[in-house]
Order: structure tokens, then C-alpha cells, then sequence
């Protein structure tokens, strides 16, 4: 059994995009978000989200994101689970947004080695900015994500009143998205188990073209496997949602607000109110 690189390439980004999604034993530990409340957690993080993009400064969009490092921390989140979540969103969109250096006004920086392109101090202060933003929004939505049981954060939603049916296709879009990467795990297990000698860069380009639709084909299939297997189910038919092994309350997140919830609030409003006043 051989692999090669689309394999390897394959491998890599399912096994990465499932240990994204799946947060094993995160929730269940006696961390400070995971003793919020699931609603009140949830419109805390959207609010600091709101604030995040909001802002034009890179020291305030920093101190953020050292915010959100800060809540890591307190709920007992692994430094290398919590960065490799950080990193890899805002080096993309620093690599999006890289041109407006070079293309916006403005004076320009003194000459950089190795650099035949003038950059503006402008352009470079607003891709800074940009990408901390990105590292800050993703840093307080993975917060909710590593602390949350993705049953008790669709009962979180339930709770706030949001629409059943946007509720239902999230729910369906995240067991779907799990299946979808297993899927393509299996691929590459069947592909390696009939490969016996290393395929050249010709064979490997060809083959990459048949493999990519034959998982298109598959993943069509299931879809509408699961489309049906929904109907028969009763369709989107308003299904409520309760956290995992719970009956009333949870031992993270007990019936009503406590001190945990208390403090989650009073640090959202205080950053806010230190946001807009600075």
C-alpha cells in the first residue's frame, strides 16, 4: 500500500477539518465558559464578534484578541488546540488581502530589501489590521465552539428563540460536514489499498481529476439520502433541542444564571463600554 500526494494532501485536510469541528472533551471541563449559559454565551460572543469588526485600530483589535486568549486560558483550553483553531483563518485572509499594501495611497514605507514593490504605509496598517481582526473573530467564536457541546449550543439557540428551520439546517450542515470529510477518508483508504507502485506526476494529475468527482458523485448521493431520510422523518417539523444527557439542567449549565454567567456578562459589557469610550 503506497500513497502519494494527492493522498497525503486529502488525508491531511479531513483529518485537520474533523479535529476542527469535533471538540472532544473540551466542554465537560471545569472551565469558566463552560459554566455559562449556552444563550447567554452565545449572544456574549456575537456581541464582542460585532464589536471586533467594528474596530479600525490595530492595538484595540489586539488587545482583543489577547482578550480571547485570556478566556482560553480561564477555560482550561489547550494552548496548541486553541492556536491551531487562531492561525490558519487569518494567515488566508492576510494573503487575500496582501495587494492593498501595495495598492493604497498614501506615503510610502522606506525601500525593503528584496522587495521591488513600494508599500504604503496605509496598505500595510490596514492588511495588520485586517488580519488581527480575522485572528480576534475567530479566536472568540472558537471559544464558543471548544466550551459548547454542539447539541447544548442548538439548545442555546431553541432557548433564544431563533427560527427552528435556520436551527434544523445547522444542525444538518454539521453532522453532514462530519460525514462528508469521513467520506473522503474512506476514499483515500480504498485509493492507497489499490495502489502498488508510486504513480508519477502525469498519473497522479489524472487520477486527482477522477478521484475529485467521484467524490462530488458521492457526497450528491448522500446528500439526497439524508434529504430523504429527513422527510420520512417528518421533514423540518419543529424538533426541539436538549443538551446530551440532560434532563433539566446540567452540572455546566444549571436551570437559571449563576456567578459564572454574572461575570460572563459583566466582561462582555465592560469591554464594550471600554471599546466605544477609548
Amino acid at each position: 500500500m503506497r500513497s502519494d500526494l494527492l493522498d497525503r494532501t486529502v488525508a491531511t485536510i479531513a483529518a485537520r477539518a474533523q479535529w476542527f469541528l469535533l471538540t472532544e472533551d473540551i466542554p465537560t471541563r471545569n472551565g469558566f465558559l463552560q459554566a455559562v449559559a449556552p444563550s447567554l454565551k452565545i449572544v456574549g460572543v456575537l456581541v464582542l464578534v460585532a464589536l471586533t469588526v467594528t474596530q479600525q485600530q490595530l492595538l484595540t483589535v489586539g488587545l482583543l484578541v489577547g482578550l480571547a486568549g485570556c478566556l482560553a486560558a480561564a477555560s482550561r483550553i489547550p494552548a496548541r488546540t486553541f492556536l491551531g483553531r487562531l492561525t490558519g483563518p487569518p494567515l488566508v485572509a492576510a494573503v487575500v488581502v496582501a495587494p492593498q499594501a501595495v495598492l493604497m495611497g498614501g506615503p510610502q514605507l522606506s525601500a525593503v530589501p528584496l522587495l521591488p514593490l513600494a508599500l504604503s504605509t496605509e496598505g500595510v496598517a490596514y492588511v495588520a489590521t485586517f488580519t488581527v481582526r480575522v485572528a480576534a473573530c475567530v479566536g472568540f467564536l472558537s471559544l464558543l465552539l471548544l466550551t459548547t457541546r454542539f447539541s447544548t449550543l442548538l439548545a442555546g439557540f431553541d432557548r433564544l428563540r431563533v427560527p427552528k428551520l435556520a436551527v434544523f439546517l445547522l444542525a444538518i450542515t454539521y453532522r453532514y460536514l462530519l460525514l462528508f470529510f469521513a467520506e473522503l477518508e474512506r476514499m483515500v483508504r480504498a485509493r492507497r489499498s489499490r495502489t502498488l507502485a508510486d504513480p508519477d506526476l502525469r498519473r497522479t494529475w489524472r487520477d486527482s481529476g477522477n478521484f475529485v468527482g467521484t467524490f462530488l458523485l458521492r457526497s450528491l448521493e448522500r446528500g439526497e439520502r439524508v434529504g430523504r431520510a429527513a422527510r420520512a422523518r417528518g421533514g423540518t417539523g419543529g424538533t426541539s433541542h436538549r443538551p446530551t444527557g440532560e434532563t433539566g439542567g446540567s452540572p455546566h449549565h444549571p436551570t437559571g444564571f449563576g456567578r459564572a454567567d454574572l461575570a460572563f456578562g459583566l466582561l462582555v459589557a465592560a469591554t464594550v463600554v471600554g471599546v466605544v469610550v477609548a
